[in-house]
């Protein structure tokens, strides 16, 4: 076969990947605090020598003789999408390279103890450094709008001009939308669930839910990290995360949405190892899994009767009372929070656009970082009406900025637009899709997601998965949820 010859010399680039991997995993659930200087200068040495491999005449070689054959389609575009590669690994130096991955362990391990002691002083100069080298990176890719460079890393079909655009109408169907679900009451008024949770039961549930969804445990694991992630170690071993308090439930919804991002990973092409054809299209479409197994599915009506049976036996003094459609109104509960991940489902655009707008002024209009915290709160208090008590509630809450991953979070909005497309697309292609949630068999679901989205790689844009995004088709799954 035509890519035999890159295949070959990208399966060390892979391994070195799951090197990576394992260890950014470890350090976040498993490493001794004591550590972190070592581990930083381990992820730095490995990134480095995947950058080197991945900028080599060599490798540029390689690419220039797969360019001069005969191609079939898909190998074309693998092509495509190696030769897109190549340009980003190529505009950046290896010091730069090396410098950044340093600099974002460091700070991930930083933010990780500012979070926990409110101590937004000890975490901001690593911020500043993190966006200074961001600042860098995007005048080495040279584009019109700094911002753009970033964003292109994490999804390139999408500008922030087209984004503005999008989110710019969504802002307005979530207001009006907000508006007649505070008028209705149902989804506000209703009473949570009564602390506490029980760590033990939390977590088998959480366990359930993961081999329900179809993530097998010979192939997972699910530990516990401040933020919850997932990562891809190999193609056959998936590490999810999530986090547990007794005051709360959020565990579960952590733990689903982590169980789409592994499902995705675990069902991409194995045969393409190494290559752009074995990756996502995008986050956005990483995110679109995630929250589709988390929101579409997880907080439906037809999951809550569902699931219901477990609850009350898990925690039979919290579930005294609820019936499945109680416990459906309490899934969905719909209030302002301050804290993004344990956002309502309608609430939570709003807090990825106040992240996008922050980012935008800092990389397009040079906001000085110095003004994110007041910033934060001034939009929180605008967007939400309400204004985070302390910093860990505030700029602190999430990992991303620590990990140097600006750029990311539009991506959790535009995978809610595909995700809402996505959903009345498979109901009208899969007529069971209902019936199937409420007997908790999930076999024909991730079965159309294998075959349309996870089996094709990089092979396929968010736009063949789902037509042109649109805000419409979200916004009316959101009408359905919450009126119908």
């Amino acid at each position: 076969m035509s890519t035999q010859k890159i295949q070959a010399y990208l399966e060390e680039v892979s391994y070195l990947k799951s090197i990576y991997s394992l260890l950014h995993w470890d350090m976040e659930t498993m490493m001794p605090s004591g550590a972190i200087e070592d581990r930083a200068k381990r992820l730095s040495y490995v990134h480095g020598k995947m950058h080197t491999l991945l900028t080599s005449k060599k490798y540029a070689g390689l690419l220039e003789d797969l360019k001069g054959q005969k191609l079939k389609p898909l190998e074309k575009k693998l092509l495509k999408e190696l030769q897109w590669d190549f340009k980003l690994y190529s505009a950046l130096p290896l010091k730069h390279v090396q410098e950044l991955s340093h600099a974002q362990t460091i700070a991930s391990h930083t933010w990780a103890l500012a979070r926990k002691q409110n101590d937004w002083d000890s975490f901001f100069p690593h911020l500043q450094k993190l966006i200074d080298l961001k600042k860098r990176e995007a005048g080495l890719y040279k584009a019109k709008k700094p911002y753009d460079a970033l964003l292109k890393l994490h999804d390139k079909e999408f500008t922030s001009a087209e984004i503005d655009r999008l989110f710019s109408e969504l802002k307005k169907g979530l207001i009006k939308l907000t508006a007649s679900v505070k008028e209705d009451g149902r989804f506000v008024n209703v009473k949570d669930l009564k602390a506490p949770f029980d760590i033990g039961a939390q977590k088998e549930i959480s366990q359930y839910v993961a081999r329900l969804f179809g993530l097998p445990e010979a192939n997972s694991r699910l530990d516990v990290s401040a933020h919850p992630f997932s990562t891809n170690i190999s193609p056959k071993d998936q590490r999810i995360t999530t986090r547990y308090t007794e005051r709360d439930l959020d565990s579960l919804s952590s733990t689903m949405h982590e169980v789409g991002h592994a499902l995705y990973e675990l069902n991409l092409p194995h045969e393409w190892e190494g290559t752009p054809l074995q990756e996502a299209v995008s986050l956005s479409v990483h995110e679109s899994q995630s929250r589709f197994w988390e929101n579409v599915i997880g907080r439906s009506r037809e999951f809550c009767e569902f699931i219901h049976p477990q609850m009350k036996r898990l925690f039979p003094e919290a579930m005294k009372g609820i019936t499945p459609e109680k416990l459906y109104l309490v899934m969905n509960k719909s209030v302002p929070g301050p804290i993004r991940v344990e956002s309502s489902e309608l609430y939570y655009n709003l807090h990825i656009i106040i992240r996008y707008e922050i980012e935008e002024m800092i990389f397009n209009q040079n906001m000085d970082a110095f003004d994110i915290p007041y910033m934060w709160n001034e939009k929180y208090k605008s967007y939400l009406g309400l204004r985070p008590k302390d910093h860990a509630e505030g700029a602190l809450q999430d990992s991303h900025w620590a990990g140097a991953a600006f750029g990311y979070f539009p991506t959790y909005t535009l995978g809610n637009l595909i995700s809402g497309s996505l959903q009345g697309k498979m109901k009208k292609e899969i007529p069971s899709f209902d019936s199937n949630v409420r007997r908790g068999e999930f076999g024909k679901i991730l079965g159309y997601l294998n075959e349309n989205i996870h089996s094709k790689g990089r092979s396929i844009t968010a736009r063949d998965i789902v037509g042109e995004i649109n805000v419409n088709d979200y916004l009316n799954y959101l009408k359905a949820k919450f009126h119908g």
